[in-house]
């Protein structure tokens, strides 16, 4: 009874912050008094208490120097002038006739080649973003788009990182769980490119040619600016380790920002905590990054991460997972998998926790190890990202400047967990009839 209460007032906190809009960081910060006090409660002492949270904490360390360092990497890529000159010359490549579906299919190759949505969104993304702001198209719908190719190769890339979680957790071959998921989102494929071109149709978007005019006088213009960009992709190809590779292009940027456009040391530094801010006409479309940006989310990893090392360690989730048990037996697996990974969603930071949580309530009621690596994949690896706290949706967002709504325009998502979710109850049905 008392882990039922803990529950539902975790989650009212958390909707209440939305519904009377307060800070998302407060009502963290509550749930993770609520869970202290609960395991207190439980005979865990102080100290406990505080190394269950640091174990969280510590945890999630890398995410937060990777978060740190995208936040950096954005506002030196504006000082140097590689956003610029992307966008300057981008405009001119890109169809407005096919702008929503052309934003999916960049960000989904980009993916599929890196294996990761935050740093597809973090490049890729930001460029799209800045494109679609230049063009007057919808924040909500290209945000939608960045968001749906990034999870394109997030889900299905050799190199992603929550795959290979799966198989791991699964006992499953990476390359067989991938050939599932290609066959199982080649429906949902065709679906998000024809709805975001719908969504293209009857719009006619001009490119804002004196804003564009007015990057092209600010910044000195080198084809070498492209690098910072490039080395994302291809040292993410060759599985060289994010960090490392985030340092690398932050490094060429401050040297271009020196080189090319003549930044003092104290405007580099700047640029890096607090990003660029122009009071220009160019400033609408490339103001924005720096430390500062990602403040709010490293302060929702760091706090939300603590509530993993309570979830561990006490018996919260125990009687949870006894009622998911009979409702495997009732109802067809992808539908309790998708309604249990988004309530997972609701409680977890990130998506590797999300994954983690979900194979630990479901594990027990699946007999094909194969076929609840691809449940998963279809499941916790997409709906995640449809919790406002969730970093899997929110920081994706957040780097690229769009409403947190956004991701509820993410119909690669939508049509992953609806199509998948129809061939389960049809499977069902068909052998219960049996």
């Amino acid at each position: 009874m008392l882990e039922i209460a803990v529950l539902l007032l975790f989650i009212l906190f958390l909707f209440l912050a939305i519904i009377f809009n307060f800070s998302i960081v407060l009502a963290l910060f509550a749930n993770l008094i609520l869970l202290s006090i609960y395991a207190y409660i439980k005979k865990f002492s102080l100290k406990e208490i505080w190394n269950m949270v640091f174990l969280g904490i510590k945890s999630a360390k890398t995410i937060l120097i990777v978060f740190s360092l995208i936040g950096m990497i954005t506002g030196i890529w504006r000082l140097s002038g590689t956003l610029a000159y992307i966008i300057y010359h981008g405009t001119s490549f890109i169809s407005p006739k096919f702008f929503y579906a052309g934003v999916f299919i960049f960000n989904a190759s980009i993916s599929l080649l890196t294996g990761t949505s935050f740093g597809t969104s973090s490049t890729a993304g930001v460029i799209s973003m800045s494109i679609s702001n230049a063009m007057g198209f919808s924040p909500l719908v290209t945000g939608g788009a960045v968001l749906s190719g990034a999870f394109f190769g997030d889900r299905s890339s050799p190199m992603s990182t929550s795959a290979l979680l799966v198989a791991t957790l699964t006992g499953t071959d990476l390359y067989n769980n991938i050939k599932n998921m290609f066959r199982t989102c080649l429906i949902p494929l065709i679906l998000t490119v024809i709805t975001f071109q719908i969504f293209n149709l009857g719009i006619d978007a001009k490119v804002d040619r004196h804003s564009i005019e007015a990057i092209r006088n600010i910044f000195n213009f080198n084809p070498l600016l492209m690098i910072p960009t490039i080395t994302i992709i291809v040292l993410s190809i060759f599985k060289v380790n994010l960090k490392i590779n985030l340092i690398i292009s932050i490094t060429i940027s401050i040297f271009f920002a020196a080189i090319f456009q003549e930044k003092n040391a104290l405007e580099i530094l700047n640029a890096l905590i607090f990003g660029l801010h122009l009071d220009s006409e160019a400033g609408k479309l490339i103001n924005g990054g720096g430390y500062i940006s990602m403040l709010k989310m490293l302060l929702v990893v760091g706090i939300s991460s603590g509530y993993f090392g309570i979830f561990k360690s006490t018996d919260l989730l125990v009687g949870v997972k006894k009622h998911v048990k009979k409702l495997f037996l009732k109802f067809p697996d992808m539908l309790v998998m998708e309604i249990m990974s988004i309530i997972i969603s609701v409680f977890s930071s990130n998506q590797t926790l999300s994954i983690m949580l979900t194979y630990e309530m479901a594990r027990e009621s699946y007999e094909d190890e194969s076929k609840l690596a691809l449940d998963i994949e279809n499941s916790a690896v997409m709906t995640s990202a449809y919790i406002p706290w969730n970093i899997a949706g929110s920081s994706p967002m957040e780097m690229i400047g769009a409403p947190i709504v956004a991701v509820y325009f993410s119909f690669y998502h939508h049509y992953i967990v609806l199509v998948n979710t129809i061939f389960s109850i049809i499977d069902f049905r068909k052998n219960k009839n049996q």
